[in-house]
């Protein structure tokens, strides 16, 4: 259903694909990593699935498991500067993925002087973030020639939202319905728009690279209060710099929502399974929230704390179990409310943080010799203009932000995402 509702939304809106790059210090063989990206496509059913209509008819899709690919993902480019990288990037994650073909992504080599760069472009129906991920961890365990460990359950039993997302309690379920309530009724208060500046009628979005590294440069992450995370800290970060970039352009700032995804696996297996397994939940402040930073991570702390986050994340499974049975022409047409209620259900912006990764991709046999190039980035509405990415690896953050050229030229995405991490380092 997760799958269905991201499908039906990217066919009225835009494409819905999740960013994620890899640097390495030296240049790849590419016969051996051609065959690493197809070991890969091998090793995850998904990556082999193709989409058709259900037997049931009109009312839901299915996905076809073919034993092989049909085609072949990968592109090796020449990237002599960073003109070169940036319109390669703009030919790999702006067109949409065609899913009546498998693999659902897209693989470049870029071959540049100092170290190729391997970027790769999921479709977040077939990986979310964490799905993305995954697909690059088997990547290069094939190119080292060492094994991928199997994930902990079958495909099937993985994906089966009922049997770990399902209410337990008959006052969970009731928790999870007054937060669909508190959704609608949020959402009678518009969300403000972040100010667009050097914006360009063409479509498209750019990117903005940062690293930060966790300790006395980031005192906002380190030194926080009990009881709050790291996330806290970067969603209270946005909402600030929202309201701080609007106040700088004149224009008024009320009701701030992040759009937060929640990897829902379970806890034992949150970083295992290509497919998509994220639900959305929705961070809202206004203006009072925001004196300062910490008044801003308290209030936002409040709506992450786990059960709240559980009860928005999951009341997401319940709406579309609610809507499984209606017919496609119903549920395509669901998509379109959300235009024509004025957006008012789009959130200001993105910030999905993946965490610590547990082990970090590399195509080095020793990780230390690879050089600081791990990235990864959400999909970006066009209301939703701005999404920022984050993932760690070991005490090293990098922030990717994904912004649309009808909301920021260069300059602009540059200036906001600075003005973010100065909201960290406060």
């Amino acid at each position: 259903m997760l799958d269905e509702s991201l499908l039906l939304l990217q066919e009225t809106r835009a494409a819905w694909n999740v960013q994620f790059e890899l640097g390495a210090d030296h240049h790849l063989d590419e016969t051996r990593f051609r065959q690493a990206v197809l070991a890969c496509c091998q090793r995850h059913p998904l990556a082999r699935a193709r989409l058709s209509r259900s037997s049931e008819g009109e009312s839901s899709y299915q996905w076809d498991v073919a034993g092989e690919v049909d085609r072949d993902p990968l592109q090796v480019v020449d990237c002599p500067d960073s003109a070169a990288l940036e319109q390669l990037r703009a030919e790999l994650y702006v067109p949409p993925i065609s899913l009546e073909r498998a693999p659902g992504f897209r693989v470049m080599l870029a071959r540049r002087p100092a170290g190729d760069l391997v970027l790769l472009c999921a479709s977040h129906i077939v990986a979310d973030g964490v799905g993305a991920l995954r697909l690059m961890q088997s990547i290069t365990r094939a190119y080292r020639g060492e094994p991928d460990p199997p994930d902990p359950l079958p495909l099937s039993a993985a994906r089966d939202l009922g049997s770990f997302l399902a209410p337990k309690t008959r006052g969970e379920k009731w928790a999870r319905q007054l937060e669909g309530l508190r959704r609608v009724r949020e959402a009678l208060e518009p969300p403000s728009r972040i100010a667009a500046v050097g914006a360009a009628d063409q479509e498209g979005f750019g990117f903005v690279f940062r690293t930060l590294e966790i300790g006395e440069s980031t005192p906002g992450l380190v030194r926080r209060e009990s009881g709050t995370t790291v996330n806290d800290v970067l969603v209270a970060a946005l909402h600030r710099t929202v309201q701080a970039w609007n106040t700088k352009h004149d224009v008024p700032t009320g009701r701030v929502g992040v759009m937060m995804p929640v990897n829902i696996r379970p806890a034992d297996r949150l970083w295992d399974v290509v497919s998509n397994l994220t639900s959305m939940v929705s961070v809202s402040t206004v203006d009072d929230d925001r004196a300062d930073l910490a008044t801003t991570v308290a209030a936002v702390a409040e709506q992450t704390r786990v059960m709240r986050r559980s009860d928005r994340a999951y009341g997401l499974y319940d709406l579309l179990e609610g809507t499984r049975k209606a017919p496609l022409a119903v549920k395509r047409a669901m998509p379109q409310l959300i235009h024509l209620t004025g957006d008012r259900f789009v959130d200001t912006a993105m910030l999905s943080n993946l965490g610590r990764v547990p082990e970090t991709p590399t195509f080095g046999s020793q990780p230390a010799s690879e050089p600081a190039e791990l990235w990864f980035s959400p999909p970006c509405d066009p209301a939703c203009a701005v999404s920022f990415g984050v993932i760690t690896s070991d005490q090293r953050l990098s922030l990717v932000a994904r912004y649309r050229h009808e909301q920021f030229d260069r300059d602009a995405a540059e200036d906001f995402t600075d003005l973010l991490i100065s909201h960290v380092a406060q």
